[in-house]
């Protein structure tokens, strides 16, 4: 046993393994199969070669390959018996989470069973499934049924919310649709403790104004939250107060190892000098902070917190060196054993990079005598240093930052730490026996009042919005932080902002961009220049409640810091202009005055005006007697390229507009989206694009671009684009070039099949 544990007690080796296996997961994560994981595995080598302790780190960094390879297999790949995107499996299907309940119900279920083969519960896939059924299902139900499965694809857009990253981590591999109109349902026979343990909580809160807090805090469920309340949270600084994270692993640990502890002392329990209490009492605080993580379900930060704290104890009561850097460490290395795959997930880089500032300041802290003056003044520079240190990362993720959450943690911390968090425990387990909903109330009062003075708070004074930095300027930015930190060498943190200053002031940068956002079957264009937009039509809305509006228009917007000048909806069918009104409800209403000043259901008016140095011409008709002829056509002209916009006009319009005006152009969005109606042979060779773009929907139903028109467009040998397997595409015009980027293609990653 003594050999096993020597590294803990001789680190280094132990140390440079886990750093490799670290760097390990990342990259292979991240690049393989790019130049940059070429590059990294060479320097390692070459490392390992001339440094002994880099065959240390070089073993590290095979491991993790090992393991990524292994779990990616075992968890993350399960090949349909047939490649037949309309073939119907009979299956097995647990009820996971039920979307929607409205008909049809879609549900995220376990495939227990599929084409007569049974499927481990470890192993066993998780599809995204449409029921249309009279039948109710509800979460814990197993149905046999025909289901019909197709791996799970959805729209790709850059840097906005990626749903085929979100169902990757879920193990979401499949999507699909149950064919029995009647099912056979096996109802869960006893609901989990945890769906028991929630619905505890929900009634014993359900009368408070801040249910929804109680129940985040107790449970790490959301659900409760409205879009209102995420924002608010967000904007004073306190969102990570409802993530179960360390702070709250921790509380729940000190409560009941004091507990534990005081009770003993009270008891007066005698025991064996040779039997170490601390040991007792520590194991009864990580049981409750166990059985917390059990209650949430072991969400993954609840997951990570409690993976630390028994990391913690483990190294105190083995190598007897509490508070080490080297705890962290292992704790990530065991959460990246676990599943290599969550370096996808952001809150492992707040978590961890919070837990090393603290340990920092901590350790540089001046050994003072303790008071409240003394721990106060503590905390505001804690509060600081991640305030700063997490900044970057902040950034990056939020494009923005709290400024009122610098000065509201220092109250609230301490608030939810000493008389918050114990009280709604206390109030929980004696709610088990008795009924104290008047205690509650008041305690929700005086809690509510106290939120609401927050929230007065003007919403400037909040948040600052801030455009999203390159990745380059966070890596550099830690860089620094690291080398002057740890190195002897301090001037060498002059090489990372060296590299800073020369991508910032010597890489070109384009001129102005023009973006085809991914949005299914329709088109929802923004054109970009000196941070100011244009938005040419909106994409579809769904059951008038969703639109990909809300889901990417706004946050791409929101992401960049763009202000928006002018939208323009080209027709009033669905596909375009469906989210319209959700970009009027988000405050965007005033930008429709220039083209549409009789209101958004009415057509453009024809003008020519100068958006900041280009010269934009649109042509309005309204002699057709169809929507997509009369749609509002778009030519967009600076010295470096000519752009057109053309809606869904046909081949009646487009001779139309060629006898009438010159419309050559470098870039054009294919008329109808590709449809055989339009782009006829005639406007093709008046237009002589370089570069053609389709906006479509992968595998829908009316197959644009049509073959015709792609081999129209061949014939003239222009390049062409399709959102549906490209993604978002996006033009950056330089001083005497333009580039073509698409989202597929430079934002995926190899364990995503595109």
């Amino acid at each position: 046993m003594d050999r096993f544990l020597r590294h803990f007690k001789q680190p280094f080796t132990s140390v440079w393994i886990s750093l490799g296996f670290v760097i390990g997961c990342i990259s292979t994560v991240f690049y393989y199969q790019t130049h940059e994981f070429t590059v990294i595995t060479i320097a390692i080598l070459i490392a390992s070669a001339y440094f002994k302790p880099f065959l240390n780190v070089l073993l590290g960094f095979i491991l993790a390959i090992c393991c990524i390879v292994v779990h990616f297999y075992l968890f993350y790949s399960y090949t349909l018996p047939n490649v037949e995107n309309n073939y119907a499996y009979p299956a097995s299907i647990l009820v996971d989470e039920v979307i929607s309940a409205k008909q049809p119900q879609y549900i995220k279920a376990t495939l227990l069973k599929l084409n007569g083969d049974t499927i481990h519960k470890f192993k066993a896939p998780k599809a995204m499934l449409s029921v249309d059924s009279d039948q109710r299902i509800k979460q814990g139900d197993t149905f046999e049924a025909t289901i019909s499965l197709k791996k799970f694809r959805t729209i790709k857009n850059s840097d906005v919310f990626d749903n085929n990253v979100h169902a990757f981590k879920q193990r979401i591999l499949f999507k699909g649709k149950v064919l029995n109109k009647q099912l056979l349902v096996t109802n869960a026979t006893s609901p989990s403790i945890t769906f028991k343990y929630r619905a505890f909580l929900k009634r014993t809160y359900q009368e408070t104004a801040l249910n929804w807090l109680y129940y985040a805090l107790l449970s790490g469920d959301k659900s409760l939250m409205s879009y209102d309340n995420k924002q608010t949270m967000q904007s004073l600084g306190l969102s990570h107060l409802l993530a179960i994270s360390g702070l709250h692993i921790g509380l729940i640990f000190s409560c009941f190892y004091l507990l534990s502890k005081y009770t003993a002392y009270i008891l007066k329990v005698n025991v064996l000098q040779s039997i170490n209490l601390t040991i007792a009492y520590s194991f009864i605080g990580w049981l409750a902070a166990f059985i917390y993580v059990y209650l949430s379900d072991f969400l993954l930060s609840a997951t990570r917190a409690f993976i630390m704290l028994s990391c913690l104890l483990a190294l105190y009561f083995i190598a007897k060196q509490p508070l080490r850097w080297r705890v962290i460490l292992y704790a990530l290395v065991t959460v990246l054993l676990i599943n290599p795959f969550n370096v996808l997930n952001p809150g492992l880089y707040f978590s961890f990079i919070a837990v090393v500032i603290i340990y920092l300041v901590i350790k540089h802290l001046p050994k003072t005598k303790y008071n409240w003056l003394s721990a106060f003044m503590a905390l505001c520079i804690i509060q600081l240093a991640l305030f700063i240190g997490l900044l970057p990362i902040t950034l990056i993720y939020f494009s923005g930052v709290s400024i009122a959450g610098l000065v509201i943690n220092l109250i609230a911390i301490p608030l939810l730490s000493v008389v918050i968090m114990p009280l709604l425990l206390l109030f929980t387990i004696v709610s088990v026996v008795a009924d104290i909903t008047p205690v509650i109330l008041l305690f929700d009062n005086v809690l509510l009042t106290l939120f609401e003075s927050m929230n007065a708070i003007p919403w400037h004074y909040r948040w600052l919005d801030v455009a999203k930095p390159r990745s380059l300027y966070l890596v550099a930015f830690y860089l620094c932080i690291l080398v002057a930190w740890y190195s002897p060498f301090k001037r060498l943190t002059i090489i990372p902002l060296c590299i800073a200053l020369v991508d910032y002031m010597f890489v070109p940068k384009p001129l102005w961009k023009f973006h085809v956002f991914d949005v299914g079957h329709g088109l929802m264009t923004l054109l970009e220049k000196d941070n100011q937009a244009l938005v040419y039509d909106f994409g579809p809305s769904y059951f008038n409640r969703f639109s990909r509006t809300y889901s990417v228009l706004i946050p791409y917007l929101k992401i960049h810091n763009l202000a928006v000048r002018d939208a323009i909806i080209s027709h009033q069918d669905n596909d375009h202009a469906g989210g319209a009104t959700h970009f009027i409800k988000a405050g965007f209403g005033d930008s429709f005055k220039r083209f549409h000043p009789h209101g958004i259901t009415t057509r453009c008016i024809s003008l020519d005006y100068n958006f900041n140095g280009l010269f934009i011409s649109s042509f309005s008709s309204d002699k057709y007697d169809n929507e997509n002829d009369n749609s509002c056509v778009l030519l967009i002209k600076s010295p470096q390229l000519t752009m057109l916009l053309t809606g869904d006009i046909s081949k009646a319009r487009e001779l139309s507009l060629i006898k009438t005006h010159l419309l050559q152009a470098d870039v054009i969005l294919s008329p109808h989206h590709g449809s055989d109606t339009s782009s006829s042979v005639e406007f093709i060779n008046h237009v002589n694009p370089h570069t053609v773009i389709h906006s479509t929907a992968f595998q829908g139903q009316w197959q644009f671009p049509s073959e015709n028109v792609v081999s129209r467009y061949k014939a003239i040998n222009a390049k062409q684009y399709v959102t549906a397997l490209n993604g978002q595409i996006t033009v950056s015009i330089y001083q005497d070039s333009f580039k073509v980027t698409t989202a597929r293609k430079h934002e995926s990653y190899w364990f995503i099949e595109d």
